[in-house]
């Protein structure tokens, strides 16, 4: 019996479920952290940036239909992005954080996006940051599978990271558990769909 399709609705389900839960973990608790370092109050508020910011959805959306249903690979590209997301809401539950974000002033096209970001999506949920950990995993599956595209999709995925603290959504410390994060998953994934092969 093929359970191929059974497994690859499974990840797709399992995701969408975690996106579905992530605004209920994005909320203030009793006790929550501020992760921030001196060198955060030298960057920049760059609006432009929230381009990018956006980007990460339509990018992340392709890697899921992709890599879950036309690729070989599903259950490394699965099983890498369901505990990339279940280990983040860990850090949700019990380490939650938040960040002090600007009163944006100016009236320009892109700091209305920015202020359109912060209008719906809370400020907490911050470390590690989904918006690297999920970029930098789609990123190491697109070149692990499409060696080609590995300077073009690197470039970008690194605007979608300079972009997170840009328009202050992230502080320093987020990002860097989000790239923790990101290696880490997709070496469990590695290994489970190594596994999974030995088995079958």
């Amino acid at each position: 019996m093929n359970l191929k399709p059974a497994i690859r609705s499974f990840y797709l389900l399992a995701i969408t479920v975690c996106f579905l839960l992530y605004p209920v973990l994005n909320q203030e608790q009793p006790v929550t952290h501020i992760l921030k370092l001196p060198f955060d109050s030298w960057i920049p508020l760059l609006p432009i940036f929230s381009i990018f910011y956006l980007l990460y959805a339509p990018f992340l959306l392709a890697t899921l239909v992709y890599f879950i249903f036309f690729s070989k690979s599903f259950n490394h590209a699965g099983f890498s992005f369901v505990f990339c997301l279940i280990t983040a809401f860990l850090f949700y539950i019990f380490f939650q954080t938040h960040i002090i974000r600007p009163n944006i002033v100016e009236t320009d096209i892109f700091s209305e996006i920015v202020a359109l970001i912060y209008a719906n999506d809370r400020p907490y949920n911050c470390f590690p940051s989904l918006h690297v950990s999920l970029s930098i995993l789609s990123f190491l599956h697109w070149s692990r599978s499409f060696p080609k595209v590995k300077l073009v999709l690197g470039f970008f995925t690194i605007l979608i990271i300079l972009s997170t603290v840009l328009i202050k959504q992230h502080y320093t410390p987020d990002i860097i558990g989000g790239v923790i994060l990101s290696i880490a998953s997709f070496y469990v994934g590695q290994v489970f769909q190594h596994r999974i092969t030995v088995l079958s």
